[in-house]
């Protein structure tokens, strides 16, 4: 089963950015794209992606409170906050909501790794995926 993302952005060029680099992993596509909080909750609702990569600042409600209200509809599923406002106080209040990771968009290279281990492996699969029957 493929990794399924959830990209939520205001900017169109970050998210066709991110969807470039996702999609070079065979084992990972993108389920949807929102650009504002309200949208992406209602995607989150209906498409139960596997991970959501969400920005901080966007209109309407911001990436906090949109992650607030994903993490009571699903709260198993990783939430990673991909900011330009990165700071410690940030960071702190995005745990607090359930946000598993802070990256930072001027600093966006360790993106993949760090999502390969909120998966649990580097293959991209999910602790829930069932094992695979391929006989090597």
């Amino acid at each position: 089963m493929r990794t399924r993302f959830l990209i939520v952005d205001d900017s169109d060029l970050v998210r066709r950015s991110l969807r470039m680099v996702l999609q070079a992993n065979p084992d990972w596509e993108i389920c949807g794209e929102a650009a504002d909080g309200l949208s992406a909750v209602e995607m989150f609702r209906e498409l139960r992606p596997n991970v959501v990569i969400l920005d901080f600042q966007m209109p309407g409600i911001n990436g906090i409170e949109t992650a607030r209200r994903m993490a009571e509809i699903a709260p198993a599923i990783p939430v990673v906050l991909f900011t330009q406002h990165a700071s410690a106080d940030l960071e702190r209040h995005a745990h607090e909501v359930g946000i598993r990771s802070v990256v930072s968009k001027t600093n966006a290279f360790p993106m993949v790794g760090m999502i390969e281990a909120l998966l649990g492996s580097s293959n991209g699969k999910t602790n829930s995926d069932p094992p695979s029957s391929e006989t090597p």
